[in-house]
């Protein structure tokens, strides 16, 4: 009889023991993810992902820090839910299976397409995050056999977890994140049409960007200080939104070029180019040549400091702009006027 009772005695204390771990196990498999990628920068962002991103708007920095959002606020579900509930236990399966789902598909898509990524952010993490979200998945079986308790209140616990999220993605949002270092797109993808995707030149220098290449007399316009080049069409309604909004009026501590988008060969002229030259006091006013078809969004902006592109994009105007406002690095000298 008093083993039977200590028997059932310890199942209580085992289940609490499982639950524990679970838990402390994917709060750290989420948060340590979440550490290696803010350290990283876009370099651990899979190039899925990144492509992914690129699709809805969004540029790899930009990608990144949604990615690390979710890795955040995943660690602060767990942390803050737990998994003694059924809810939570739930939830926590979900994120799991989608972490291992995430990295698998990195997993093999870094073999379908290598990209020149270093190994440990394109296949040793991934393949240890997934083998750890399964193991871990595999657990929540033995935690549910344990019973959980309900939420007293789940509309409240519900409330608290939006909260959670939404703090967690806004922290990220404000996350300083190094661009990636992989290789910039195919500049032509035929003979007349070349590609200019904004997403590739973040971090470079303008020289290493086919934009420069297209049009050299850039370099030596943006070697000095802060620079924004804006790509327009002069019939884009867009575009002279932009530039009553940014440009109408000339900022002394910027330079700006404004770079016209020809149409393409056999095109004629929208009837909004009849609209006159868009307002930008004090701009640089160039042209791509003509003759060929440029692929892009315009307006599509860069943001240049010293000759190196921070930041640059085809639909955030306002937040690229921003990085205008940012400090300079404690250890850089001021340029010379």
């Amino acid at each position: 009889m008093q083993t039977q009772m200590a028997s059932t005695a310890s199942r209580p204390a085992e289940r609490s023991s499982s639950g524990g771990t679970l838990r402390a196990a994917a709060i750290l498999l989420f948060a340590s993810t979440a550490g290696l990628w803010i350290y990283g920068g876009a370099t651990w962002l899979p190039s899925w992902l990144a492509t992914v991103g690129q699709r809805l708007g969004l540029d790899e920095i930009r990608s990144t820090q949604v990615a690390i959002g979710f890795l955040l606020a995943s660690a602060a579900t767990i942390a803050f839910a737990g998994v003694r509930a059924r809810a939570a236990l739930t939830v926590t399966r979900a994120l799991l299976a989608v972490f291992a789902f995430v990295s698998v598909a990195t997993i093999a898509s870094e073999f379908a397409r290598p990209t020149g990524a270093s190994l440990l952010p394109a296949l040793a993490w991934p393949a240890a995050a997934a083998a750890s979200a399964i193991v871990l998945h595999r657990m929540t079986d033995r935690v549910a056999s344990a019973n959980p308790i309900r939420f007293r209140s789940p509309a409240l616990m519900l409330v608290a977890l939006i909260a959670v999220w939404t703090a967690s993605l806004m922290v990220a949002s404000r996350l300083p994140i190094a661009g990636s270092s992989r290789p910039a797109a195919k500049q032509l993808s035929t003979d007349d049409s070349i590609v200019l995707d904004p997403v590739s030149w973040q971090g470079r220098t303008l020289p290493d960007t086919p934009l420069s290449r297209i049009l050299p007399v850039l370099t030596p316009l943006t070697l000095e200080g802060d620079s924004v080049i804006v790509l327009y069409n002069p019939s884009c309604g867009h575009c002279r939104e932009l530039f009553e909004k940014h440009f109408a009026v000339a900022a002394g501590n910027r330079r700006v070029i404004a770079v016209e988008v020809p149409p393409p060969p056999g095109v004629l002229e929208a009837a909004g180019d009849g609209l006159g030259p868009v307002p930008c006091d004090g701009c640089e006013r160039l042209q791509l040549p003509a003759g060929k078809t440029y692929l892009l969004k315009p307006p599509t902006i860069a943001v240049l400091r010293e000759g190196r592109v921070i930041c640059a994009t085809d639909n955030d105007h306002d937040t690229c702009l921003a990085q205008l406002a940012a400090p300079k690095p404690s250890g850089e000298l001021p340029s010379t006027p």
